[in-house]
Parts: structure tokens; sequence; C-alpha cells
């Protein structure tokens, strides 16, 4: 108990310098304090266990710095600036509801029974059921490919019950969760993040006076996003070689050493699994077709590249359809669990507007961290964060080690802002003008691969901390809906962003700047990892 209040004590004391601190230096002008926010955050984070009271104190070291120390103006700011306009934008009030209305079509579907039924099936054949879970966690990522946020809460909420029973521990789910969120959202060509990937890389050929087609490069740029690549093939061999580096082992030995526990013993009883796949197959598919149809001139006939373009024109609307597809997706579920109820009685025990608003109230504390990041974020984008570390390092860059130069300063900004658009959007525009002022002599066939390269090394970057960062609001919506403390996943998760990362500098990104094409490198990095568990003794 001693030791308890010694902490709180020494959090309360730490929160209290750093305010001060930020305070006496706001009146200073040196853009590394555009960094203490960001800093503060960290250290709170880390000693109070606690990613709400560390969000909060990096916001309001942020409002301090804005407003060069002064307290009521600081006040103002934190309220005005960073609290009151998440309320007024439509992506993050659709982010806010998507998120409830989703936790209440998860309880819905839980109660329903057919996440018991699929369970039981995963155990039902004997050997190994936490590898099947995993694998069918892998698998939901690779389904949930239009939208990272949207792949890590349904994930993450809808499979922790399951992975409990087979024997996976929260931290793993987490992880997967996470990895094949934004991993797979920035690879895939149809996704709520394409519309602005394209825009970015639109806008960077502007500034060089070119007019190109923005989807061929976005193409071109795949083989080249190596980050992304070796995330989703670190999490394969993860799963096939229960491979667990660094804290993820002590967190999987747990959870394999608790009794695997038969879904029939659920106070909710089996049903067909049916009952669960059919709700979660109209939220996955509905929100590529309320897009396609929204911004389509017309349905028929259908093509990939008229789908696409669908996307970029609906843009707009992603929000409002996001919300609208989770509300569909519930009705269905909902309707679900009352054809289950054979009495009056248990009827009354199914009620689907109760089920659903337990599942809300679940939800609703966590998404406040969720607020808290969205706050400290916005200090972090007043302060020009991103524009300071990019003008810092720019001119610095040879041109061999350009790729390898973007993607470590792509991942120092996602990772200290925790958004990988805001990376993309700062990076975007400096790397493209970078490749052509570097490659004067290059002919064009060169200067086009360099400029993929160039392309999937932001991407790359802006994942990584996206992937990683305490402060992403991907990397915070895993935890909440995997039920895992924030600072569990970061730290169960980072060794394996760490692998991901260096593996792409070593055996991608330097490579490619001195002429190695793209499937050279994606070959060496996969064999690599795939190898890398014969290195270590102890990750199970």
């Amino acid at each position: 108990m001693s030791g308890l209040r010694s902490t709180r004590n020494l959090a309360a004391l730490s929160v209290v310098i750093l305010l001060l601190l930020s305070g006496g230096l706001a009146q200073l002008d040196n853009p590394w304090l555009s960094l203490v926010p960001s800093g503060a955050a960290l250290i709170i984070v880390f000693i109070t266990r606690s990613a709400l009271i560390g969000l909060l104190v990096g916001a309001m070291c942020g409002a301090l710095l804005v407003t060069n120390g002064a307290p009521l103006a600081a006040a103002e700011q934190l309220a005005l600036q960073q609290f009151w306009p998440i309320f007024s934008s439509s992506w993050k009030l659709s982010a806010i509801l998507f998120t409830l209305i989703l936790g209440g079509f998860v309880a819905l579907v839980e109660a329903g029974g057919g996440l018991q039924g699929l369970v039981h099936r995963l155990l039902g054949s004997g050997r190994a059921p936490h590898k099947r879970m995993q694998f069918t966690v892998f698998g939901f990522g690779l389904l949930v490919f239009f939208d990272g946020l949207a792949n890590t809460m349904l994930i993450g909420r809808l499979l922790r019950s399951a992975a409990d029973r087979c024997g996976v521990s929260r931290q793993k789910l987490a992880y997967l969760a996470d990895t094949t969120g934004s991993a797979v959202a920035c690879l895939a060509f149809i996704s709520t993040w394409i519309a602005f990937q394209l825009s970015m890389i639109h806008e960077g050929f502007a500034l060089v006076g070119r007019e190109v087609s923005a989807y061929a490069y976005f193409f071109k740029s795949l083989p080249f996003n190596y980050y992304c690549w070796f995330a989703l093939i670190l999490a394969l061999v993860s799963i096939t070689r229960e491979f667990n580096p660094g804290p993820m082992a002590k967190a999987e030995r747990v959870a394999r050493d608790m009794p695997l526990r038969d879904p029939e013993t659920s106070p909710i009883h089996a049903n067909h699994w049916g009952l669960a796949i059919v709700p979660i197959l109209v939220l996955t598919f509905s929100i590529p077709l309320m897009t396609y149809v929204i911004g389509a001139d017309s349905l028929l006939p259908f093509s990939l590249s008229k789908f696409a373009q669908a996307y970029g024109r609906a843009e707009t609307y992603v929000p409002q359809i996001l919300v609208a597809a989770s509300v569909l997706a519930s009705l269905v579920a909902a309707a679900a669990l009352m054809s289950t109820a054979k009495t009056a009685k248990t009827r009354a025990q199914s009620s689907a507007g109760r089920v659903f608003l337990s599942g809300v109230r679940e939800i609703a504390r966590p998404t406040v961290v969720l607020i808290a990041a969205w706050m400290l974020g916005a200090a972090i984008s007043q302060l020009g964060t991103a524009d300071h570390l990019s003008a810092l390092l720019e001119g610095r860059i040879s041109a061999g080690f350009l790729p390898a130069m973007i993607f470590l300063l792509g991942a120092v900004i996602s990772f200290s802002t925790g958004t990988s658009w805001g990376t993309m959007g700062v990076l975007m525009p400096l790397a493209i003008p970078v490749i052509f002022a570097v490659s004067g002599e290059s002919s064009d066939a060169e200067r086009d691969r360099y400029v993929a390269a160039a392309i999937g090394a932001v991407f790359s970057g802006a994942v990584f901390g996206d992937h990683c960062s305490p402060f992403s609001d991907t990397t915070i919506v895993a935890s909440i809906a995997s039920g895992v403390d924030p600072l569990d996943h970061v730290r169960t998760q980072m060794p394996f962003a760490l692998i991901a990362a260096l593996v792409a500098l070593v055996l991608g990104f330097l490579p490619t700047g001195f002429g190695l094409p793209a499937w050279a490198g994606i070959g060496l990095g996969g064999a690599c990892l795939v190898l890398l568990p014969n290195c270590f003794s102890q990750t199970r």
C-alpha cells in the first residue's frame, strides 16, 4: 500500500514539474521544444501506467507551450482549441459513434451465441487451439481491409472472449489486430486511406510541376512498402513458429497455462456460428458497398478502377457510412439474437436493447482515452512538431541513403505524433521534390524507381508510428477493444514493430537505394523473418 502511495506521490510531483517546466520553456524559441508534450506524455504514462493521465498531461503541456506559458490562456486553449473541436469534426465524432455502436454490436453478437459456436468448432478438432485462434484473428484482419480503425475495433472486441477460451493472451490479440489494421489498410487499393494517399502523391508531384496518375504510382510503390509487408510476415511467423519476443513471451505463457474453457460452460448457450458470421459480413461488406453506391456515376458495368474512383468521390461521406454500416449490422445482430429466444422468459432476458446498451457502456469509458489522444494531437499539430522535425533533417540526405532516411524520418515523426496521415501529409510533399532534386542526371526509369521507393518509404514510416506509438488512435483503440491496458499493448507490441522496422531498413530501404529490386528486398527480408526464431531460445 505504501508503495502504491509513493508511486502516486511521484506521479503527482512529476505532473507538477512537467507543467511548470512547460510554462518556463514556452518563453524560449527552440523547435525542439515542440517534442515536450510527447515526451511529457511518455514519462507520465510509464510512471503512472495510465494512458489517460499521460495523454492529458501531454495535452496540458502542449497548451502551455502554445500560449507561451500563460495559465489562463492555456486553460482556454485546452478547452476551446484542443477539446471542443473534436465534436465539430465529422471524422472524429463519427469515430466516437462508430466505436460506441460497435461496442453494442459486439455485445449483440456475443449474446446470440454464434461466437460460442465458432469457438466450439475451433476447440473441437483437438490440437493447438491457440494457433487456430490466432489464424482466425489474422484472417479476420485481412477480411476487414477497408479501414484500420474499424479493423482493430471489430477484431479486438469481437474475438477477445474466444481468445480467452483458446489460451491466447489479450496482448497477442491486440498485437495481431493492430498489425492487420494499419498495415492492411495502407496496402489496400480500396480503403478509407486511399483517397488521402493519392492526394498526397498528387501534391508531391504538383510541387515539381508534374501531372501524373497518382494511382499508377501508388501501385508502383506497393513492393517498396517494406514495413507493412514485413509486419504482416512477422505476424504469420509469430503464429506458426510461436515466436514471441520480449514481454509477449510472458503474456503468452500465462495465457497458455490457464485451463482452456469449453464454450458450453459459458452462461450464453452456443448456437450456430452463422449467427455471428452473418452480422460480421454485413458490417464488413456494407461499408464498401455503400461507398460504391454513393460515389459511382452508375452502378454498372462494374470495374476495380471504377470502384476506386467511387471511393475518391465518396471520401467526405465515409464517416457517415461507417456509422450507418454499424447501425445496419447492429440491427441484423439484434434480429439474430431475438431469433434464438425460445420462450417469453428467454426473450426478456435477451432483450436486444438491453444487451446493446450494456456493450455501449462497456466501451464508453475507454473511449475517453481516445479523446485525450486527440487533444494531445491538436497541441502537437499547432506546435508544428512534424514540420520542425522535417526542417531539422532536410538537406542532410544523400541520394543512395534517401529511401532509408525518408523511412527513418517518417518513423520518428509518426511515433512522436501518433498520426500516420499527418506524417504522410508532411513527408510526401518533401520526399518527391527531393528525389527530383538529387536524381537530375538519372534516366526517367531510374527516377521513377526512386520516386516509387520514396513513396513506399513515406507509407512505411507513417505506419510504423501508427502501429506502436502510445499516442496513436489505432494503438489505443486496439488495446481498448482487446481489453488490454494501452501501456501493456505498447510494451508487448514494440519488439515486433522494431524487428519489422529494422529488417525493412537493413534489407529493404538501404539496398533499394543502391539498386536492389523490390522483389529481392521482400524475399531477403521475408527469409530473415522466417529464420529469426531459430536465433531465440526463450520465445515461447
